[in-house]
C-alpha cells in the first residue's frame, strides 16, 4: 500500500504546496481577528533566507513577526495591514529590494476567508 502513496506527497509545484509550506494557523487566526490580510507568495530564483526575511519585515504594513519562509518549495507568507498599502504594492516594494528573486502572489487570505 505504501508503494502507491508517493504520488500523493507534496511536490512543491502547485499553489497549495506553496501555501502549506508557510501556513501558520496562529498567524492566520490573529490576522483575521485584526482585519489583516495574509499574503502567500511563490519565489523563483536565488533565495537568501536571512536577506529575504529582513527585506520582507521592512516592507511598509508587514507584521515582522508574521514572516514565514520555506526553501522547498520556495515560498513566503506575511501578514499585511491593508490600510497601509495593498498586497500588490507590498510585493512590488519587496521585489525592488530583491531584484534577482521573483516574488509573486499566489493567494490572499482575508478575514472572511
Amino acid at each position: 500500500m505504501l508503494a502507491l502513496a508517493p504520488g500523493a506527497w507534496a511536490c512543491g509545484a502547485c499553489v497549495e504546496d506553496k501555501i502549506a509550506a508557510t501556513y501558520d494557523y496562529a498567524v492566520v487566526q490573529r490576522a483575521a481577528a485584526q482585519g489583516r490580510v495574509v499574503v502567500f507568495c511563490e519565489l523563483k530564483g536565488p533565495v537568501q533566507v536571512a536577506k529575504l526575511r529582513k527585506a520582507t519585515a521592512g516592507v511598509s504594513g508587514v507584521d515582522p513577526a508574521s514572516v514565514r519562509i520555506s526553501d522547498n518549495p520556495a515560498a513566503l507568507s506575511f501578514v499585511l495591514n491593508p490600510a497601509r498599502q495593498s498586497p500588490k504594492a507590498a510585493v512590488m516594494e519587496l521585489q525592488r529590494q530583491l531584484p534577482a528573486t521573483h516574488v509573486g502572489i499566489v493567494r490572499l487570505m482575508h478575514a472572511k476567508d
